[in-house]
């Protein structure tokens, strides 16, 4: 996360509009689906808990957090999302991607300028960057705040992935947020890390309270209620149905568990001594533009021991499913290679192990404690054989992953904070 501090130079030779000082207004700025962006939501949270006042920027969808809609602190206001041609020729697509930075650029520049309260502080989160930067930067010249970036990922690396490391657009984002870096932050910007962790009602569900939601619980004769010695193991996978999750990978090692154990179980009958595997309750979580493709393709799987289903959850509903989980598993591999997948922070923060697909620092969130990586749908299915044959096993090296994600949780949104709250003082 960085901050840059608009230089001061000759205030005679530059029309600005200074910030008022005496409140802290805060806009949180976010060109994708507000409902859809936990992290923003976030930052807007601990903003409003904190007194300031938020204008929370972005598109109408789906629908946020009862807490940021019920917050007196935080006032939404949408941006109209341009309708895309669903059948144009490629060559379309640019024209389409022109007009939509020229569309967003006016939409914002008139909500900064004339809509929402003069901000003290602009917070803008990158990717997207193009044209979300220069226009906050603009912005925050234009009205003196202050501008900080909620840097998790270079803008250039996400179009590469859909027009080519080497198209025109491409290269002209690479250049200009490399002059950026180089020329203007390193020099003028303050630079804090802000660790996603899960905000402090993201927690392992009890088995009481799983028996409410599920029937992967009993009730026993005293009154207690317990776990199914022969349940099913839940598996959650939540993505953005983006080109940066192969979910082909995990839709083949399903395949391969599938056929294991159906071959282990069937031959139970011939030798008592094995142990069967039980079958998997998948459930893929989210909304993007491939999910329609990969629930074709679901749906041509004939599984003997594996369930699948996708489902949009709501914003109370994500924590209870990952907190009643056995297993989260991560696509996301990063188009940068740097920046790291959120839904992993929030299945740790659910104190649920994680499986995900290596890359080169997914180790800063998943180790040996909390979780496995993998390089291929063999390797993803050689690790759910394994761990579910261990989930009601004391001392096994699945209930060891489960004190290490529950050891993750210790320190939770709201502690890590208070280091982007320093910058607002």
């Amino acid at each position: 996360m960085s901050m840059r501090k608009k230089n001061s130079g000759n205030s005679k030779s530059k029309l600005l509009i200074p910030a008022k000082t005496q409140s802290r207004r805060v806009a949180v700025l976010v060109l994708g689906d507000i409902g859809q962006s936990p992290r923003m939501q976030y930052h807007a949270l601990s903003l409003a808990q904190a007194g300031h006042f938020v204008d929370f920027i972005g598109y109408d969808g789906a629908k946020p957090m009862n807490q940021v809609l019920s917050s007196p602190n935080i006032k939404l206001r949408h941006i109209r999302a341009l309708p895309r041609p669903t059948s144009a020729p490629r060559a379309a697509f640019y024209l389409y991607a022109l007009f939509k930075v020229l569309y967003q650029i006016v939409m914002l520049l008139w909500l900064f300028l004339f809509v929402i309260p003069t901000p003290n502080y602009i917070i803008v989160q990158n990717p997207p960057a193009i044209p979300t930067l220069a226009v906050a930067r603009a912005s925050a010249f234009m009205t003196g705040a202050k501008l900080i970036i909620d840097w998790h990922n270079y803008g250039y690396t996400i179009l590469a992935m859909s027009l080519g490391d080497g198209h025109p657009i491409v290269s002209v984002a690479k250049c200009a947020m490399a002059a950026d870096l180089r020329d203007n932050w390193k020099i003028g910007g303050k630079i804090v890390v802000l660790h996603d962790k899960a905000p402090k009602h993201f927690r392992r569900l009890t088995a009481s309270e799983m028996h409410k939601e599920s029937l992967l619980t009993y009730r026993k004769a005293d009154g207690t209620v317990d776990m199914r010695k022969k349940r099913p193991m839940l598996i959650v996978s939540t993505t953005s149905w983006t080109a940066d999750e192969d979910f082909s990978v995990l839709l083949k090692a399903l395949v391969l568990y599938d056929t294991v154990a159906t071959q282990i179980n069937n031959s139970i009958e011939d030798n008592s001594n094995r142990e069967a595997l039980p079958s998997l309750a998948v459930l893929i979580t989210g909304k993007g533009p491939l999910r329609a493709y990969y629930e074709e393709e679901i749906s041509r799987l004939q599984l003997c021991t594996v369930r699948i289903a996708t489902a949009w959850l709501s914003a109370e509903d994500y924590p209870l499913v990952l907190g009643s989980a056995d297993l989260g598993v991560s696509l996301h591999t990063s188009s940068s290679g740097l920046d790291l997948p959120m839904k992993v922070v929030d299945m740790l923060g659910c104190g649920t192990p994680v499986c995900a697909y290596e890359f080169p620092c997914i180790g800063e969130l998943v180790t040996a404690d909390n979780g496995m990586v993998f390089c291929s749908a063999a390797e993803l299915a050689q690790q759910i054989q394994d761990l579910a044959g261990q989930l009601d096993s004391r001392g096994s090296a699945y209930q060891r992953l489960l004190q290490g994600a529950a050891a993750f949780r210790q320190i939770d949104w709201n502690t890590n904070y208070k280091c982007v709250l320093e910058l607002l003082r």
